[in-house]
């Protein structure tokens, strides 16, 4: 699961995902429904797993981080 933490904090940098992160966990807490099939009523968790498995939409506005 870290590697799949680890791709989108490569290639949009790590304010980008958090700021991604702290978004979606506001989403959530306002009631909008979880992206994929969770245990867990704790917001945060579910949004760290949404990132893990590929459903957030990290584009945005913004572009990815260049090497």
């Amino acid at each position: 699961m870290t590697d799949n933490l680890d791709k989108p904090a490569e290639e949009y940098g790590t304010f980008h995902v958090t700021t991604i992160l702290i978004k979606r966990v506001r989403e959530l807490m306002d009631g909008a429904p979880a992206l994929i099939e969770s245990d867990s009523s704790d917001p945060v968790k579910t949004a760290f797993d949404e990132l893990a498995s590929g459903k957030l939409d990290m584009t945005g506005d913004i572009v990815p981080v260049e090497k």
